[in-house]
């Protein structure tokens, strides 16, 4: 499953370290394998097909402040999963920018919330996606 992920959601020859140091973070405890099925396996039922690409590409671009790859739950994999393919009242190219700009902080903080947000997108009726795409939070400590 490892090979087919690289495959599927690497762009260029260049992304494939990337993506690689992605699914040794997220695959960690249950190999990289599991991960990598289950992602495609959510990814499939995605409307948009560009939604694992972009998905993959931010979130392997998503480090904390010591400069190691953040690894989200499963279910704020999913969220971003659903929020790129289903805001769909949205341009891909500003859903892409929304989600970059959810996963750009890497305090502890502003990682909670934004799990907290990514996995209320799994469940969040279709009609909510958007708003809760573009919602800003209150950074006031």
């Amino acid at each position: 499953m490892r090979t087919a992920f690289l495959r599927r959601y690497a762009t260029s020859p260049i992304h494939v370290p990337r993506l690689e140091r992605l699914l040794a973070v997220y695959g960690a405890g249950g190999g990289d394998d599991e991960f990598a099925a289950r992602f495609i396996s959510w990814e499939r039922v995605c409307s948009d097909v560009e939604a694992g690409r972009v998905v993959t590409e931010v979130l392997s671009s998503f480090h904390d402040d010591t400069g190691a790859i953040v690894r989200l739950s499963d279910a704020a994999v999913q969220g971003a999963l659903r929020l790129m393919a289903d805001a769909t009242a949205i341009p891909t190219p500003a859903r892409a920018r929304e989600l970059r700009g959810m996963l750009a902080e890497n305090d502890k903080r502003a990682i909670d919330r934004t799990v907290a947000r990514l996995e209320r997108a799994v469940t969040v009726p279709a009609a909510d996606l958007v708003q809760l795409l573009s919602e800003r939070e209150d950074h006031t400590p």
